[in-house]
């Protein structure tokens, strides 16, 4: 008999993008609870978080509340932090009457994601609320997985770098890496490169660059870092690049694009 807990919001990281890499914790939490609240960037643009957990909905007998909460991706910073203080306060009033509220979110909760402001919110504003997280799959991870790429051996670091870093810092970080990680970073790629020449990488290290992980759509481009100066690189949110120091070693997309 499932049961359900009450008076509790609980962020919830779904994963990369494939259904069946949610985990067993997240998704028992998702056939229980009372409401789940939809992060979306604005009202007229579909949830791709909830295309995940769609089977799970499906094979609910009692359906929940669905909650659309709008967080425009926006550098405002002041209208921002009114617009998670409001999201905090509905949530807060739905938890405040006993539900189990869920909020899904792509990837990890703690990790780049939207998740983290609302949570920075509700600490400020309810601080005695019941809350939970639970942790998913990040999607540099997977990334990693899907190009068959580790992302560091034995006393290796590896540095994760947001694409609207500045150049110059790019630059300073890569110095002390061996394994970068470029998290949302397609449209910036080709201009990095020579930063990460200067910084010690070399036209044979490797890169691999991911987009849309783990989705039906999945492309995995793999090469040196030379060769993506000659790839056919659209823009696209959901990319991820990783580069190693090291050569390239054999493998079978070497300088390909493999869809899957």
């Amino acid at each position: 008999m499932k049961c359900k807990l009450a008076g509790k919001f609980i962020g919830i990281g779904v994963g990369p993008g494939d259904p069946e890499l949610i985990t067993i914790k997240a998704a028992k939490t998702l056939q229980t609870a009372d409401i789940i609240c939809i992060p979306k960037a604005n009202a007229d643009k579909p949830s791709l978080a909830v295309t995940m957990i769609q089977q799970i909905l499906t094979e609910r007998k009692d359906k929940p509340e669905m909650l659309e909460l709008i967080f425009p991706m926006t550098k405002d910073d002041l209208s921002n932090q009114e617009l998670w203080d409001k999201n905090a306060n509905i949530i807060a009033q739905k938890v405040n009457t006993n539900k189990t509220v869920a909020f899904i979110t792509l990837g990890d909760p703690m990790f780049y994601s939207t998740f983290i402001y609302l949570y920075q919110s509700l600490q400020n504003i309810h601080p005695n609320i019941n809350l939970e997280i639970i942790p998913g799959v990040s999607a540099f991870n997977a990334c990693a997985t899907s190009a068959k790429i580790p992302l560091a051996e034995k006393d290796e670091l590896i540095t994760v770098i947001p694409s609207d870093l500045d150049e110059k810092l790019v630059e300073e970080t890569a110095k002390h890496s061996e394994n970068i990680v470029f998290i949302k970073c397609a449209y910036r790629l080709k201009d990095l490169i020579p930063a990460l020449k200067r910084a010690g990488f070399k036209e044979n290290s490797t890169i691999a660059l991911i987009r849309r992980c783990s989705m039906p759509n999945e492309t995995v481009t793999i090469g040196k870092l030379s060769d993506a100066l000659n790839w056919d690189i659209n823009e696209d949110y959901f990319t991820i690049a990783l580069v190693k120091k090291a050569p390239l070693k054999n493998n079978n997309n070497n300088g390909k694009e493999d869809t899957l």
